[in-house]
C-alpha cells in the first residue's frame, strides 16, 4: 500500500472513531485495511448505524465489480411447505454476461452438474445426473420445468449472490415507503462476520421472509449468510457462502458443448 493509501486509511480511521465515515463507500483496499486496523467493538458500532441499503449496495457493487466468482454454498429451502435436506454446491459464476455452473457436492443431487449459458440457450440448463442417470449424458432442460423446480423455489436464472443480492434489495425498496426493515443487531459469529436480522414491516406488500438474518464478511463486504423465515419464525431457505474468491475462468467454461459436463 502506498503512503497515501496508508494515510488516507488514517484518515478513515479517525472518522470512524468520529462516526463520520460512510464504510460502505470506500474503496477495496482501503475497507480491507480499516476493518484490519479498528478494533472490533468500533465496527460492531459501525454495522448497527449502517442502512440495510446501504449494506446491500455495497455488497452488489462488491459483486458485480469482480464479475467473475466461485464459491462453496450450503442451501436449505422449504418447498411447497416441506423443509428439505441441506445441499452442498460449489458454485462458478460470471455476473455479466451472466452464466453460471453448479457442482452438487452432498445431499440430494450429489454428482449433479449444471450450466447456464442464457447467450447460448435463454430458457435452458445443461444437466448431468450422477450414477446410474450419467449413462444418458448431459441433456437440455426447460428452466422452468418441474424437475428444476422439484428442490429449489428459484430457478438456475437467480443462481449466485449477486441475484440473491438483487431480490433482498428490492424488498428494501418496497419497504422503504413502509418505514423500512428494523435491525435486531447479533453480533460476531465464529467465522468473524458480523449478523444482524432484518425484520419487515407488517403492512402489505408481502415480503419475501418476515425476518431475514444476513452476515457480512466486512474485509470482502459480501454476505456471506443469508437466512429467511417466516411470520412463525419458520426456517424458509437458508443460503451459507464459504471460500469465496474471485476467480478467472477459461474461455469456454460456460460453453455448454465444451464445459465436459
Amino acid at each position: 500500500m502506498s503512503r497515501w493509501a496508508v494515510l488516507a486509511v488514517g484518515v478513515a480511521a479517525v472518522a470512524l472513531a468520529d462516526g463520520g465515515v460512510d464504510f460502505t463507500a470506500l474503496g477495496e483496499g482501503e475497507r480491507r485495511a480499516l476493518v484490519a486496523s479498528t478494533p472490533r467493538d468500533q465496527l460492531e458500532r459501525l454495522m448497527k448505524e449502517t442502512p440495510q441499503a446501504k449494506l446491500l449496495a455495497m455488497g452488489q457493487r462488491i459483486i458485480l465489480g469482480v464479475n467473475t466468482y466461485r464459491y462453496r454454498m450450503l442451501k436449505q429451502e422449504r418447498v411447497r411447505g416441506e423443509l428439505l435436506p441441506e445441499q452442498l454446491i460449489d458454485v462458478y459464476v460470471r455476473e455479466a454476461p451472466f452464466s453460471v455452473r453448479l457442482h452438487y457436492v452432498k445431499g440430494p443431487g450429489a454428482g449433479r452438474k449444471v450450466l447456464f449459458n442464457p447467450s447460448v440457450r435463454a430458457d435452458e440448463f445443461r444437466v448431468r445426473e450422477a450414477g446410474l442417470l450419467s449413462i444418458a449424458g448431459a441433456i437440455w432442460l426447460s428452466v422452468d420445468s418441474s424437475f428444476a423446480k422439484a428442490d429449489s423455489n428459484h430457478t438456475v436464472r437467480e443462481a449466485g449472490i449477486g441475484p440473491l443480492v438483487g431480490r433482498l434489495i428490492r424488498d428494501t425498496e418496497r419497504a422503504r415507503p413502509l418505514g423500512g426493515f428494523s435491525l435486531v443487531p447479533e453480533g460476531w459469529n465464529a467465522q468473524g462476520e458480523y449478523c444482524g436480522a432484518y425484520l419487515s414491516p407488517p403492512a402489505a406488500p408481502p415480503f419475501d421472509y418476515a425476518k431475514t438474518r444476513i452476515c457480512t464478511d466486512l474485509k470482502s463486504g459480501v454476505l456471506m449468510k443469508v437466512e429467511g423465515y417466516g411470520l412463525k419464525g419458520e426456517l424458509l431457505e437458508k443460503w451459507h457462502f464459504a471460500d469465496f474468491t474471485p476467480d478467472t475462468f477459461p474461455a469456454d467454461f460456460f460453453d455448454p458443448d465444451k464445459a465436459k459436463l
